[in-house]
């Protein structure tokens, strides 16, 4: 070699030594131009997405797209920083058949929960971290995970496994942190977007049985709200329990839609004895995280359920129930969100109830006032031309002979016998069938109904003086029980064909009468009735008679002073 060529050789070398720097840098920054153009791309396609199951699957499968990995998967992170969802990429259908469980969140994947900083390894079985890979599941080298934050939180985390180029990079790293941060942007606005979608739905159909509620004037709109609540919370089960006025001790399962709904309704239970006691305490809607632990046995249904909202509601200053809306322990848990709309759907089921109330008692009017107009027309027409009539038979019998007198004024006895009886019925129909009545008439003509059938003829009853007025709850009590008593020992012995029952309230003293036309008195002793009947009347210092009756039979009477 000569000189020349010698002196030449050592710049050539470094000349191109140099352009070849100069061309790898040239690749890496046409890389990272091309890696950025990418990003780009990404965060335009994934910002225009809003559909949040999609997005998240999506960020998955850019992160293999950009880093160049063969799998990849993203863990959403739940209230008990546990893996809530874990969505894949990469793995086929078949071999995810065969692995025996999804990640749970343990091992390096739960180090990433519980210190939510970029981890990047060229060997994942190498890190101590490492739990290792159930069986079936494909062989994985080097790894790479990402936390994604939305605002403040840590929403869950990116990984990304085996990478195509042998091992992950710095700048991998540093893109995965930036395809993280696009991504909490992307599921923060589709988040919003799916919240504003479903507080939308549920304002919607608030509206919607509002103006139902407020239109409605026949028909009972709690199973239609009950069944409208079921669909808009995706729960499986929803039922609407009170608690009645005169048993606070006590919740009955009024109404019942879904899993296990006909074996519940109408169930009632010791209110201690249930996940409502609390709710109905405090007046403060309450999740429960598995229902199934308070089902008791004869419950196999609701031995499935699991999330469950517990909503209290009420009328005026009283809670008078909860509402109940459950979901089956394979679905997602309800959200605090789903509490609100809940605690809103509530509002409207005390107005059902209210409503419900307000038509029963107005069809319990009208009835009233039908009965009342009824009442009054026997009152003013039927009576007044009954005892006309007896008028005119008593004028016509006063010339008459003295057998075709007799016979007038037996009829004109008929006609008085009708009129009291008219008057019975007056009062009979004026009564609200659908409530108890405590007054002393009520509860005689109550016995009287009772003894129909036991009798050849129903009882004669004649009320005399103000009876209501005299008798207070007490005493109604012992006049009810006498009366019973006395047409007990009656239907037993008397064989009678008639009966008369006189009540009357005259001179301080309630009296009751009762004459019948049977076999007569017996064995007074023998009968264990009138002892009692004696010793009632005893207790209040009064008097008691069983004596044989004028025309036969046996007139039992029984008198308290008051």
């Amino acid at each position: 070699m000569s000189h020349d060529q010698s002196e030449m050789g050592g710049p050539t070398l470094e000349f191109e030594a140099l352009l070849r720097h100069f061309v790898e840098r040239a690749e890496t920054l046409m890389g990272s131009q091309a890696r950025m153009r990418d990003l780009i791309r990404v965060n335009n396609d994934l910002t225009s997405n809003l559909d949040l199951p999609t997005v998240l699957r999506r960020i998955v499968e850019i992160g293999l797209e950009l880093i160049q990995a063969r799998y990849g998967a993203m863990g959403v992170i739940g209230d008990e920083r546990r893996l809530e969802q874990f969505i894949h990429v990469g793995m086929d259908d078949e071999t995810v058949s065969q692995i025996a469980h999804l990640p749970e969140g343990r091992g390096l994947l739960g180090a990433l929960i519980d210190d939510p900083r970029p981890v990047r390894l060229a060997s994942i079985a190498a890190d101590d971290r490492s739990s290792g890979f159930p069986a079936h599941h494909p062989p994985m080298e080097s790894f790479i995970g990402v936390p994604i934050r939305v605002r403040d939180r840590v929403f869950g985390n990116l990984y990304l496994t085996d990478s195509r180029n042998g091992r992950f990079s710095a700048d991998d790293e540093e893109l995965a942190q930036a395809l993280a941060g696009t991504a909490g942007i992307a599921i923060e606005n589709a988040r919003l977007f799916e919240d504003s979608e479903y507080r939308a739905r549920w304002s919607t159909a608030l509206v919607e049985v509002s103006r139902r509620l407020m239109s409605a004037d026949e028909g009972d709109e709690l199973d239609v709200l009950v069944e409208r609540l079921r669909h808009l919370a995706q729960a499986d089960l929803v039922s609407v329990a009170l608690v009645p006025a005169d048993d606070e001790g006590t919740i009955v399962v009024d109404r019942a839609v879904g899993l296990g709904a006909d074996s519940l309704v109408k169930m009632s239970f010791p209110v201690g004895d249930t996940v409502a006691a609390e709710p109905l305490w405090t007046g403060e809607a309450a999740i429960i995280t598995s229902l199934a632990d308070h089902a008791s046995h004869g419950f196999e249904e609701q031995s499935m359920l699991g999330n469950a909202m517990i909503i209290p509601f009420t009328t005026g200053a009283r809670t008078i129930g909860i509402l109940c809306v459950a979901r089956a322990q394979d679905r997602p848990p309800f959200a605090p969100r789903d509490v609100d709309m809940g605690v809103s759907f509530a509002g409207h089921v005390s107005l059902a109830l209210d409503r419900t109330e307000v038509r029963v008692t107005r069809r319990r009017m009208a009835l009233l006032e039908d009965r009342s107009r009824i009442a009054r027309d026997l009152h003013d027409h039927v009576i007044q031309r009954l005892f006309a009539t007896g008028l005119n038979l008593q004028a016509t019998a006063v010339g008459a002979d003295p057998e075709t007198a007799a016979k007038i004024m037996a009829q004109i006895g008929e006609i008085d016998a009708a009129i009291t009886q008219i008057r019975q019925s007056i009062f009979a129909i004026r009564r609200d069938p659908d409530t108890t009545s405590s007054s002393l008439r009520a509860r005689i003509l109550e016995i009287v109904d009772r003894s129909d059938g036991q009798l050849p003829h129903r009882p004669r009853v004649t009320f005399l003086g103000p009876v209501d007025l005299l008798a207070d709850a007490g005493l109604t009590d012992d006049v009810s029980a006498a009366l019973t008593e006395a047409l007990a020992n009656t239907v037993r012995h008397a064989r009678a064909t008639r009966v008369d029952i006189t009540v009357s309230a005259v001179a301080g003293q309630v009296t009751i009468e009762v004459v019948d036309d049977g076999i007569g008195i017996g064995d007074v002793d023998a009968l264990s009735g009138l002892a009692n009947l004696r010793d009632r009347a005893a207790a209040r210092g009064g008097t008691f008679e069983a004596l044989p009756a004028a025309s036969g039979g046996t007139r039992v009477s029984w008198s308290v002073p008051v």
